[in-house]
């Protein structure tokens, strides 16, 4: 558990007046008033528009205003954040949700305020904010920002313009110096009525009235393909920065020579930067539905068009492939292939060029695209759906579990029930590849569900994806969402098959409840894959968890499992999510469990589930390998849902708040 210290600050009668402490969660009063003196400044030039993260070395502080418009200086209370910058770091920082509209009373009698339980706070879901940072308005001040800091500038001040654009512009710029491997502090105003002080490393504010910065000349090029890259495909631009050797060099100049040596300056300089023109393109989602799609799916239709990071005028879109992580900067330029079933081969498809329409469409349905795999990391041809690329970055899922913990049934009901389940939440989705989605349904779902059989687990060495769909939530734009179910004995290594986890937008860990109280050291791969998230600074923001108590029916007749395991509304609703996870964690704590709730503590965005692949009792062992009371699964697609919602498929407030 890692903890924070909160501090309110009571507003001065006037600009001038002094500003004094109302309470404080600190032990020793002499921290208090060492806060005070360094945080005094930052208080009086900030304003309740905006949030103050300041980094000072060991120790870092975030500063909120509380709004009250009788104030000389427009703000009664300031909420302080301090303690340590390992934890208080200036992602999280952004995703700290805003001052509700009335701050709680203050302790009476003096009593101090309680310290804050990181595992406790209420974070905004970073696809939110990451899908706005990658907006055409924030990509057009990132531009800039991202030169001068470049260029070594330690103040930068920004015009403010719109609410929450600033915190947006922050989060692209501490995201991408995150890829590149800076080690420079950087602190933030997004708001600035007042006069900022000094603090060490980098200071980026926001003012309003501010003029709009030009590109500094030196760096523009370099500045330009990154923004434009991060907001066409963030992980591949963290594959390419790291394929360049960029984040491993420890001097700043280095780095800097290795990025121009990827986006050269030309001679002559470059035109300032401009609002992108926009791209759009037409798509066909299914059968008989054209949509019209842009680079990013979390863009509006006005988003702009990013650039290869091989720079120049981006071509089509980027793709990072989920079974060898190769970055492929134009997937729309790749050739089709198809498959042959006589030889069972893939073969090229060649398709006159002058061919176009419904006869177009025709052949081009079920083909695939080879991955290029220039470093042949990955020795054997792999081949990825036609339409992975074409509807943004894919939402990559994997199940996460021992051997004999039921992944496979899951993942296999969960397949089984999506399509007309999926509906009860007005989502729709179609399979990306039929011809691989027609496989599992003959080898897994049939079997299963139709004829009882007990499933074999998943083949250790098997380097590809399940299956792959398109998922539309109501008249939304469609997002391509891919499931890898990996070996159990692959996850609990530290090499093999388990690429995928370096681009993994959630993951689902499965509890086998047959496995508890067995002594209480939990799962080896739970702990070997949060271990791998951690060393690839992943968590807590970049990976959502849904833990899911599985084979539930064998714990029927216990509270809460039989309750949860009746109930459920077929709504998205984030209270019920939350009141599972509640009840769930629960159980497991007191069942001496605690150990399978780890990904709940380490990931930003989580949630806990009871489920149920068979819903019968008995695993069919040694009696034909057949269920012999039948298969009638249940919430199967309780941790989907949720999952969905956190990796940001499902939009809206009511989404946002699931897994919080």
């Amino acid at each position: 558990m890692s903890t924070l210290d909160q501090i309110i600050y009571r507003a001065p009668s006037g600009a001038r007046g002094i500003i004094l402490q109302a309470a404080a969660s600190l032990e020793d009063p002499g921290s208090g008033d060492l806060w005070l003196r360094r945080l005094d400044p930052w208080l009086r030039a900030g304003g309740p528009l905006g949030r103050c993260y300041l980094s000072f070395g060991p120790q870092a502080a975030l500063v909120r205003w509380h709004d009250n418009t009788t104030s000389g200086i427009a703000w009664q209370f300031a909420h302080a954040v301090v303690g340590s910058s390992a934890v208080l770091t200036g992602s999280y920082a952004l995703l700290v949700r805003e001052l509700p509209a009335k701050l709680p009373g203050l302790p009476p009698d003096d009593r101090p305020l309680q310290v804050v339980d990181t595992d406790h706070v209420q974070l905004s879901h970073p696809g939110a904010i990451g899908a706005r940072s990658r907006s055409k308005e924030a990509i057009s001040l990132l531009v800039p920002l991202l030169g001068h800091v470049l260029a070594g500038d330690q103040r930068v001040t920004m015009p403010w313009t719109e609410w929450s654009l600033p915190e947006a512009v922050v989060w692209g710029l501490v995201s991408i110096v995150d890829m590149l491997g800076g080690t420079r502090p950087v602190s933030f105003l997004t708001y600035a009525p007042g006069q900022a002080a000094d603090v060490s490393g980098l200071l980026v504010s926001f003012r309003s009235g501010a003029a709009v910065l030009p590109p500094d000349p030196g760096f523009e090029t370099v500045a330009r393909n990154l923004a434009t890259s991060y907001a066409d495909n963030p992980a591949g631009l963290r594959q390419a920065l790291r394929q360049h050797g960029v984040p491993g060099e420890t001097d700043h100049a280095r780095r800097i020579a290795r990025l121009l040596g990827m986006w050269p300056q030309p001679a002559g300089g470059e035109p300032p930067v401009t609002a992108p023109t926009v791209i759009t393109k037409t798509v066909t989602a299914h059968p008989g539905s054209p949509a019209t799609v842009n680079a990013h799916p979390d863009e509006p239709a006005t988003a702009a068009p990013p650039t290869s990071v091989n720079g120049g005028s981006r071509r089509g879109n980027q793709v990072t492939c989920p079974i060898c992580l190769t970055l492929i900067n134009d997937w729309d330029a790749l050739p089709r292939w198809q498959w042959d079933r006589a030889r069972e081969v893939y073969t090229e498809l060649r398709i006159p060029a002058d061919v176009t329409g419904p006869l177009r469409t025709n052949l081009e349905r079920g083909s695939a695209k080879r991955c290029p795999n220039p470093y042949k990391f990955n020795p054997m041809d792999h081949y990825l759906p036609a339409d992975y690329g074409s509807f943004g970055p894919p939402v990559v899922l994997g199940f996460v579990g021992l051997t004999k913990s039921g992944k496979t049934h899951l993942l296999t009901a969960m397949i089984g029930a999506m399509r007309a389940g999926l509906r009860q939440y007005g989502i729709d989705c179609w399979a990306l590849d039929r011809s691989l989605h027609h496989q599992f349904l003959e080898n897994r779902v049939r079997p299963l569900l139709n004829d009882n059989k007990v499933l074999l687990g998943t083949q250790e060495g098997i380097v590809t994806f399940t299956d792959a769909f398109l998922m539309q939530p109501g008249k939304g734009q469609p997002r391509p969402v891919v499931l890898f179910d990996v070996a159990g004995g692959e996850l609990t290594g530290v090499t093999g098959t388990k690429k995928f986890l370096d681009i993994a937008d959630g993951l689902f860990f499965i509890v086998d409840p047959t496995q508890i109280g067995t002594g209480g050291i939990g799962d080896d791969t739970f702990d070997n894959v949060l271990d791998l998230l951690r060393g690839a600074n992943r968590l807590p923001g970049h990976v959502a968890a849904a833990i899911v108590l599985n084979k539930s029916d064998l714990l029927r007749f216990e509270d809460p499992v039989t309750r949860w395991l009746r109930s459920g509304t077929g709504a998205l609703d984030a209270a019920e999510f939350l009141s599972e996870s509640r009840d769930v964690y629960a159980y497991l704590q007191d069942k001496g469990a605690a150990p399978w709730t780890l990904p709940y503590e380490a990931c930003a965005k989580a949630t806990l589930h009871v489920a149920s692949p068979t819903g019968g009792v008995g695993q069919g062992e040694g009696q034909g390998g057949v269920f012999p009371r039948g298969v009638t699964p249940r919430r199967v697609l309780r941790p989907l849902v949720a999952m969905l919602a956190m990796t940001g498929v499902l939009t809206g407030p009511e989404a946002e708040k699931v897994g919080i």
